[in-house]
């Protein structure tokens, strides 16, 4: 499943490269830990975080609910000052994972700084008025068992993995960063230069990624900001600064865009008090406005691109099919499309592996990728290595061709496989505080509702073989098919 399994493997990868290209060195963090220990609520910027909500500090709207033996169990609240906060209980009582996110990502930023939003979660590691940048980075790094942040399209989170009696400590740390980031010319420029290494070692430097990612997305999301790099471009980095930084961080590092999930040993009511008591003081901000231009439907335009490179060995071939909004706007949706895509071209079960790859031996591997944005259209890629140029053609013509076939083949009894394999997946996730809390954040990525996903066993038993039967036929109808992109070594 994808939002299990796959997606979720693309994240965690996602993870380990931000957190590589952290620095931080080691320095006293004795004296920076008791310098957290002050009410960091007093300390919130008056600039645009001023606005004082009237009602009071200590009110939650709690929304918590029993769950079920079917219900995974999140429940939910929210600050007087708009804060929200997801618990998700689980098994591990001595270990949660934890994390502040902020609904802004690449598709927030300004059409002239590409990249800002990505630049600024570098630059919450930098240190704020309280505590060092170096300080910080070795509590973070030393006293957690894991942790770092990512920046999405439509989302900024800074996470840790910790022991369950650091968690307040870890929320005060992150109500700081809140209201009282640090942003000198030094540290922006210093930092500018690691993301445009940053680019130049993802794109710049790799003909694969440059475009099949770069140009896919700029030709699918023809008008919209989703087609934005979340790295951002190099001259547009170039001109950010710390002025421009502020401004961003002022409209959306507000507690009004933010949210606090924690997954593990923990009760809703002691997140509440605890999050209360870190981020209570801190008064809301202007509801931050976040602009997207969708794009019209597609209506026939089709793209090939053909790419050379004697830095490419192997001849990759991807196709891609484009999927409306309206396919997947809902989570028991989005399991239906996953469901058709998994059994037709996810893992080495899948019908076109076990063809293309195993049967008529024609390429090396085969895998696929749905890839969700949270307001826009979504996209299937099917992509391949094919074992020489001459089976290139032969691929993509077999493809088609099992693709036509897929719905009368289609037996019932693989699909409740495929589904119970699915719930299955989501027990064992939530073994695990780090890939539960991934689990919940990559549905929240996506603008799914939490309390759908709290359903998500008993959605996706209730599924029928007639929806995903349905939904496979529209997905991969060949109108749907919108771009072939064929990478390969240089002739001669």
């Amino acid at each position: 499943m994808k939002l299990l399994s796959k997606m979720l493997w693309s994240i965690t990868r996602f993870l380990a490269a931000v957190y590589a290209c952290t620095h931080y060195g080691m320095c006293d963090a004795a004296g920076a830990a008791a310098a957290l220990d002050d009410d960091i609520g007093t300390k919130a910027k008056v600039e645009a975080k001023s606005k004082n909500t009237g009602d009071d500090a200590d009110s939650t709207d709690n929304t918590d609910s029993k769950a079920d033996s079917k219900k995974l169990g999140i429940q939910t609240a929210a600050l007087a000052n708009g804060m929200k906060i997801i618990v998700l209980p689980t098994s591990a009582k001595d270990v949660v994972s934890m994390c502040v996110g902020y609904f802004v990502g690449s598709a927030d930023d300004p059409r002239n700084v590409v990249g800002v939003s990505h630049l600024l979660e570098h630059m919450m590691f930098k240190g704020t008025t309280t505590i060092s940048g170096d300080d910080l980075k070795e509590l973070l790094f030393t006293y957690n068992k894991d942790s770092g942040a990512f920046t999405g399209f439509d989302i900024t989170v800074f996470w840790s993995t910790c022991s369950r009696d650091l968690i307040e400590w870890n929320l005060k740390i992150e109500a700081d960063r809140m209201v009282n980031i640090k942003l000198s010319k030094e540290d922006v420029d210093r930092e500018k230069n690691v993301v445009i290494e940053e680019r130049k070692l993802t794109t710049e430097s790799n003909p694969i990624t440059n475009y099949m990612q770069e140009a896919a997305w700029k030709a699918t999301y023809l008008h919209s900001t989703y087609s934005y790099p979340i790295v951002g471009y190099i001259d547009q980095i170039n001109t950010c600064d710390e002025v421009i930084l502020r401004a961003h961080y002022n409209k959306y590092y507000v507690p009004n865009n933010a949210f606090v999930l924690i997954v593990g040993g923990i009760t809703l009511d002691e997140a509440v008090e605890k999050v209360q008591k870190c981020f209570g003081q801190i008064p809301a901000g202007n509801n931050p406005h976040r602009s997207r231009v969708i794009d019209p439907e597609n209506t026939g335009l089709r793209f090939q691109i053909d790419r050379e490179s004697p830095q490419i060995s192997v001849h990759n071939l991807n196709i891609i099919y484009l999927l409306s909004r309206g396919l997947i706007s809902d989570l028991r949706k989005l399991i239906t499309v996953n469901l058709a895509v998994d059994i037709l071209a996810c893992g080495e079960s899948s019908v076109l592996y076990q063809q293309i790859v195993d049967k008529e031996e024609l390429a090396f591997t085969l895998s696929t990728h749905l890839d969700v944005r949270a307001f826009d259209k979504a996209r299937v890629n099917i992509a391949t290595i094919a074992r020489d140029a001459e089976k290139v053609e032969v691929i993509d013509k077999r493809i088609s061709e099992i693709i036509a076939e897929f719905t009368r083949t289609l037996t019932r009894e693989r699909v409740e496989r495929e589904k119970q394999k699915y719930i299955d997946q989501i027990s064992m996730v939530l073994d695990n505080s780090y890939s539960a809390m991934m689990f919940v954040l990559e549905y929240m990525i996506n603008g799914y509702d939490i309390g759908d996903l709290d359903k998500a066993r008993e959605i996706i038993s209730s599924i029928t073989f007639e929806e995903v039967v349905e939904v496979a036929k529209t997905v991969f109808n060949p109108k749907n098919r919108f771009m072939r992109i064929l990478s390969h070594p240089a002739q001669g």
